[in-house]
């Protein structure tokens, strides 16, 4: 990965101002440029909301400023519930339209997810879900496509976007795993709108267990189509060697 290599975030902008995105380029050393495209939003979890958002005509045009005018060489849809909700194929084809518009490699937060626990070895998860329940049902199946079956699972039933920003996901962890100890399993925190990647290692310390966050997997997923070995443990706990 040159120094020049620049990874490009399709992000929703749905309200908050201090997503993890917007600076984490400046804060970690070792890290590609980090341009973020900003996708116009309103935030909300709901099934017609999100599959709008997720239409290919509504992401093409910001991916291809990070293209043409940022010089992206790879791009990310870092929309977790706008790359599930359409289902497995959906998504599959969402990434794949934008990677032949774009003219770079593409791919999204929720393919992101198949391919971590891919790589990890995993086909059983648990779940912490920010969504409402009918969301999360989507999510659910999405990852059953896929080959991977959710055990426990709990939803913190959050409306909009911010209200999933301001979660206290470290606190809704613990008592995630206090009700479900068992260890063997990855637990997944989805939803981009929640900062996790500087709490990475404390999710996974007082979880006791493998944690994969949207940002986690996300970054990982962005930093392989850049072709990059410069991958912090820190940020991505076990993808880093993977």
């Amino acid at each position: 990965m040159s120094p020049e290599s620049c990874l490009g975030i399709l992000l929703p902008d749905d309200g908050p101002d201090d997503y993890e995105w917007y600076t984490l380029g400046d804060e970690v050393s070792g890290l590609p440029r980090i341009q973020v495209g900003k996708v116009a939003s309103d935030g909300h979890h709901a099934l017609t909301a999100l599959l709008a958002l997720g239409e290919v005509e509504r992401l093409a045009p910001v991916g291809r400023t990070l293209v043409e005018e940022s010089g992206a060489k790879a791009v990310v849809w870092a929309c977790t519930s706008a790359s599930f909700i359409g289902g497995l194929d959906w998504a599959r084809e969402q990434s794949a339209a934008l990677a032949s518009r774009l003219g770079v490699p593409v791919t999204s937060t929720a393919l992101a997810f198949h391919e971590a626990l891919a790589a990890l070895g995993h086909t059983r998860v648990d779940l912490l879900s920010p969504y409402p329940d009918e969301v999360t049902l989507r999510l659910v199946s999405f990852l059953r496509e896929g080959g991977v079956s959710v055990v426990n699972d709990k939803t913190l039933d959050c409306p909009y976007a911010a209200d999933s920003h301001r979660a206290d996901i470290l606190a809704e962890v613990c008592r995630f795993c206090a009700r479900y100890p068992d260890a063997s399993r990855p637990l997944l925190v989805p939803d981009t709108a929640v900062n996790s990647l500087f709490l990475r290692e404390a999710l996974s310390r007082e979880a006791g267990r493998v944690v994969l966050t949207a940002n986690q997997v996300t970054l990982w997923a962005g930093l392989k189509r850049l072709g990059g070995a410069s991958q912090s443990e820190r940020l991505l706990g076990p993808l880093a060697a993977s």
